[in-house]
């Protein structure tokens, strides 16, 4: 009677093609006297839901998918330390960040307030907005990364352009530059640079010091937001700030010629000290086009048209140097040139490389790029999904 019942129960026969599927499940190996009893152990171990009315079983999840689910979980969960070296590493960043900001605009206040009683106020004013300004872009970044990872959906900039892993720090370095350039031009062009040298320890190297700040400050903001060490976009971004840092010394050593007035002529002095504050002002273009999910020409001729307002300045100012006043010839000079070759070379590279992918692509929208996982599967809840998708 007992042998008769389990063959006409349908529940059994599919325990039995279950364990000829699955020959590790707990099933196969059990004896066939035991059999129903052992299968709500398998029902519970799988998650699946088996009614006991009808006569089909249909689990959710098979123990091969649980079991990778588990080995991954267990690989997920063993990268945490280095989650956590990350977290601190951002968290070392942007306290330097802070630091920097203070101690520049700290010491140009001084310089500023000492010398002049004229709205000293609204300079310690304008630090404190920088500081904020940098804060609140700290916050929203991190924000715009959590929203990213859990596959929310999120807005674009005020431009258009997709959020990504430099969100706002355009912004950020844009409201730098917009409070740092009044300070260092009222120092540079009044008699406060004489007092300085005259009444204040260390002078006016002191002041090139102060000056030279704004490499270390933007080498932490780019580190302080960067999540992929090795990626793609931290590469991009140190060749740009590599690219940005030589310019900036380019320039800073005119802006020295200046300050021992070996620049006679006064359209040269304005140029240089234009053209130093268009370098320190390029980095926005650049942290912008960080954002950007997409290759367009408008990027290209951006980057062509930064390198070109500042080293083709530059490049006729050193031409007047030695051709007009006789002095010798800079290393920076054959920099100029090849800069303004590389920019060229570059931006006739990808036009070409973007028109071509415009007509394979029947001219619709440009290339654009993406990863191989959605940021959507980025949590938890989408890694599941995942690897339910790859198991099946």
């Amino acid at each position: 009677m007992i042998s008769e019942t389990e063959d006409d129960n349908p529940k059994a026969d599919y325990l039995r093609s279950e364990a000829n599927h699955c020959p590790d499940s707990p099933v196969s190996s059990s004896p066939d006297s035991g059999r129903l009893s052992r299968r709500r152990d398998t029902q519970t171990t799988s998650d699946s839901i088996v009614p006991e009315e009808s006569g089909s079983i249909q689990p959710l999840v098979s123990s091969a998918a649980a079991a990778a689910s588990i080995m991954t979980s267990g690989e997920f969960i063993q990268s945490a330390p280095l989650l956590a070296h990350r977290s601190k590493r951002s968290v070392l960043y942007k306290a330097l960040c802070f630091l920097l900001l203070i101690f520049q605009g700290g010491v140009l206040d001084f310089y500023l307030i000492i010398f002049t009683d004229l709205y000293w106020c609204s300079w310690i004013a304008t630090d404190l907005v920088v500081i904020s300004g940098w804060g609140i872009f700290f916050m929203k970044n991190a924000r715009s990364k959590r929203e990213r990872a859990c596959g929310f959906h999120q807005k674009s900039s005020i431009f258009g352009c997709n959020l990504g892993e430099f969100t706002y720090a355009y912004l950020a370095w844009l409201i730098y530059v917009i409070a740092c350039t009044p300070k260092v031009v009222l120092i540079l062009e009044t008699s406060i640079l004489d007092l300085i040298a005259l009444k204040v320890p260390c002078g006016v190297t002191g002041f090139k010091i102060i000056m030279l700040l704004s490499a270390p400050l933007l080498f932490c903001l780019i580190n302080s937001i960067i999540e992929d060490l090795n990626g793609a976009t931290r590469h991009h971004s140190q060749s740009c700030f590599m690219s940005t840092c030589l310019d900036l010394l380019d320039c800073f050593t005119l802006v020295e010629m200046l300050l021992r007035n070996e620049i006679p002529a006064l359209y040269l002095k304005y140029t240089v000290i234009s053209v130093y504050f268009v370098a320190l002002a390029v980095p926005v273009i650049w942290l912008y086009e960080l954002t950007a999910s997409e290759l367009r020409c408008r990027w290209l001729w951006a980057r062509f048209s930064t390198g070109l307002l500042v080293n083709a300045p530059l490049l006729v100012v050193r031409c007047f140097q030695v051709y007009v006043y006789k002095m010798p010839v800079s290393v920076f000079m054959f920099k100029n040139i090849f800069f303004l070759v590389c920019r060229l070379l570059e931006l006739v590279e990808q036009c070409v490389a973007v028109q071509g992918a415009r007509r394979l692509d029947g001219g619709s929208n440009p290339a654009q790029f993406s990863h191989c996982v959605s940021e959507n599967d980025m949590c938890p809840h989408g890694y599941v999904n995942t690897l339910a998708v790859t198991q099946s």
